[in-house]
């Protein structure tokens, strides 16, 4: 990781969108722009969607912010149900997943750092575009190319 290059500015329109089956996710700062300092990326979940079944970064910290409706984080310490304005950090190495468990859209801002799982979303847009069916198999190699694996929560949590 390097420091940031130069001052990173994004007009609305310039973003990277990628149209992923659980849901719109935009880039809106790519470790390419940040000397792969951190990633910045917008995603919608529809209603009911499975954002991420649970797995743990090796490699990089995330930093989920709430912006609309509720999403539901899957952790090792129990379930978390977090409304607009709230936000959850997962330090690497810790277990956890997220859902939009409502009928209604939600929407969230994740940052990562260090940059680099904003890449992931890409590979699975270009496995969807490529008419390549989505299967928990599918989306474990690619985590796997981004130091990260599956992970088991205990139904007890």
């Amino acid at each position: 990781m390097t420091a940031f290059p130069d001052i990173v500015v994004g007009a609305p329109g310039d973003s990277e969108v990628l149209n992923l089956p659980f849901g719109v996710f935009t880039v809106r700062i790519s470790g390419e722009q940040t000397g792969g300092a951190l990633s910045v990326v917008e995603s919608v979940l529809g209603a009911g969607a499975l954002g991420a079944a649970p797995h743990i970064h090796h490699g990089h910290e995330e930093y989920f912010l709430v912006t609309a409706g509720e999403v539901t984080f899957d952790t090792e310490y129990g379930v978390l149900t977090v409304g607009a304005g709230g936000s959850v950090s997962v330090p690497r190495g810790q277990a956890h997943g997220y859902r939009n468990a409502t009928d209604e859209a939600a929407r969230l801002t994740t940052l990562f750092t260090p940059a680099g799982y904003e890449n992931y979303f890409r590979a699975v847009a270009e496995a969807a575009a490529a008419g390549e069916e989505i299967t928990p198999e599918l989306l474990n190699a690619l985590r796997a190319e981004q130091q990260t694996t599956p992970a088991q929560l205990s139904p007890n949590r």
